[in-house]
């Protein structure tokens, strides 16, 4: 457990040191404050609605459904709809996210931690999880878990993935579960995430990808995702460039239906 987990934020703006008040991190060098909100800091540099991404527009309503995340009215339904019938179950992509991050000691960021579902799961052992998100009611849900559970090392923060409260190569691994396909500039985030990893950390991600399987073996359902624009789906050829030019290599990959496990080190 960190003595004073604020000591590890920095201004998302300028990378500042951050100087703890009584409600909020301040910045000395760009005079910018950060308030603190039932424990969670607030590093966001825009609101949500003035976001060029139409999904964080959503990102309240999106909220109320925290409760939901971790029952059988969630991932099942989800995993089963990109899937296909028991192609993947939320416990094997756990399992796999565990599996990969259990040799890992030290600090871990979990991006778009939503209730901390990843996050609450691989802390402790020697890892300290910082969750981030943007959704202020996801993290609200997660800190009541983490409080109900007895953990200790999972911290929460609101902060967008382009500009992470974070100084460079401060985290030994990292998590991306169920976001990297919502990003509206995926090369952007994984750049940004990047620059956080220590060389040679191991970033776990579980996203989409394009296969006749589930929903996606419908062309009319492939044309109105493409249409959208709301959500991506990666090609698996193209992602080791993309990765290579976000400062990843020794790109990994398991597919599971329309569902994409995969992970890379920073270079």
């Amino acid at each position: 457990m960190e003595s004073n987990p604020s000591d590890r934020y920095v201004c998302p703006k300028c990378k500042g040191e951050l100087q703890q008040q009584a409600d909020r991190l301040h910045c000395a060098a760009c005079s910018r404050d950060y308030p603190i909100v039932n424990g969670i800091p607030d590093f966001l540099l825009i609101r949500p609605e003035e976001s060029t991404n139409p999904f964080l527009h959503d990102i309240d309503k999106l909220g109320r459904w925290a409760r939901l995340y971790e029952t059988p009215l969630w991932y099942p339904l989800v995993l089963t709809m990109y899937a296909g019938w028991g192609v993947i179950s939320f416990d094997k992509i756990m399992a796999y996210v565990r599996q990969k991050i259990s040799p890992i000691h030290g600090l871990v960021i979990d991006v778009a931690t939503g209730p901390g579902t990843y996050g609450r799961r691989v802390t402790g052992n020697g890892r300290i999880v910082y969750g981030i998100d943007i959704s202020q009611n996801m993290m609200a849900v997660g800190q009541e878990k983490v409080q109900r559970e007895g953990l200790a090392g999972m911290y929460f923060s609101r902060a967008d993935v382009e500009a992470l409260p974070f100084g460079d190569g401060v985290f030994a691994g990292g998590i991306a579960s169920g976001c990297l396909h919502l990003f509206p500039d995926p090369l952007k985030a994984l750049t940004e995430i990047s620059r956080t990893l220590k060389t040679g950390a191991l970033l776990v991600v579980v996203t989409f990808t394009w296969n006749n399987s589930g929903v996606l073996k419908y062309e009319w359902a492939r044309r109105r995702i493409r249409e959208r624009g709301r959500m991506k789906i990666f090609e698996l050829a193209s992602l080791p460039e993309l990765l290579n030019k976000a400062g990843f290599e020794q790109f990994e990959a398991e597919v599971k239906g329309g569902i994409l496990l995969f992970t890379a080190r920073k270079r």
